[in-house]
């Protein structure tokens, strides 16, 4: 009579094989993890630019897109109507608002904005690029160009 299982010898090679791919495969996946979110935080940065400009059109008023926090672009960012004139966002002026980036994110602007108004036309006031990197050195971030016309874009660029 014949066995049809496995030996020892044989379960031992097969997981030996198994955490050898596991070992390469891992850092792969962490840095395609890595990339995937920056470009996720990059897609939900201008889709809040293009709500904001909707917003601004659709209205026919200005709106105003700016730092949730007040401090960063990473800590989330506030889509709001001034109700009151005075050009910063107050509780209950929100349209809509973001969740802070993942950690380790970074976002510079090239001209030290902390706000956008788009106007009822779908222009704004100041064009502006904004650099997304992360904490990974000389990595691929994402920038994304804000025109006076109010058209958004976003590209890769090198993070350093």
């Amino acid at each position: 009579m014949k066995n049809s299982g496995f030996t020892v010898v044989e379960l031992l090679i097969t997981l030996a094989l198994g955490a050898i791919l596991l070992f390469i495969g891992i850092p792969s996946f962490k840095e395609t993890s890595s990339s995937s979110n920056m470009i996720s935080s990059s897609n939900e940065m201008v889709g809040a630019f293009n709500y904001a400009r909707m917003e601004a059109v659709k209205r026919g008023n200005t709106v105003f897109l700016g730092q949730r926090d007040g401090s960063s672009w990473t800590g989330g960012l506030v889509v709001w109507i001034d109700a009151d004139a005075d050009s910063s966002f107050d509780t209950g002026e929100e349209l809509r608002l973001w969740e802070p980036l993942k950690s380790g994110s970074t976002v510079v602007s090239s001209n030290s904005r902390t706000s956008f108004v788009f106007k009822a036309s779908g222009e704004v006031n100041n064009a502006d690029v904004l650099k997304l990197c992360d904490d990974r050195s000389g990595e691929q971030g994402r920038q994304i160009e804000i025109l006076i016309s109010g058209a958004i874009f976003a590209e890769k660029v090198t993070c350093g």
